[in-house]
C-alpha cells in the first residue's frame, strides 16, 4: 500500500505536466476534428474560427492552424474542433515532411 501512494502522486504530477505542455500557446495550434468529417470538416472548423490553414497531417482531420487572436483556441472548440493543443506536439507528424 505504501508504494501505491508515491506512484499515484507521480502519476498526477506527470498528468499535470502533460496538460501544461499541451496547452495552446502562441498563434499556431494543432487542431483535431471528427474523423468522419474528413478534410472538408477540418477546413470548415478553421474557417468558422477565422483561422488560417498552415499544414495538414497524413490524416485529413488533423491540421495546424494560425491566428493572432488570443481566443483562437476557444473559437476553434466552439466551431467544432474536438481537441486544440500546442502545435509543438505535432513533432511526430512533422517527421514525415523531411523524407
Amino acid at each position: 500500500m505504501k508504494s501505491i501512494v508515491p506512484a499515484a502522486y507521480f502519476s498526477i504530477a506527470l498528468a499535470a505536466l502533460a496538460l501544461i505542455a499541451a496547452r495552446p500557446s502562441g498563434p499556431f495550434v494543432l487542431v483535431v476534428t471528427a474523423p468522419s468529417a474528413e478534410a472538408v470538416g477540418n477546413m470548415a472548423v478553421l474557417d468558422r474560427a477565422d483561422g488560417a490553414f498552415v499544414w495538414a497531417s497524413t490524416v485529413p482531420w488533423i491540421s495546424v492552424a494560425y491566428s493572432q487572436a488570443p481566443d483562437f483556441a476557444e473559437r476553434l472548440l466552439d466551431a467544432g474542433a474536438l481537441l486544440v493543443i500546442n502545435h509543438d506536439l505535432a513533432l511526430g507528424c512533422l517527421q514525415g515532411m523531411n523524407t
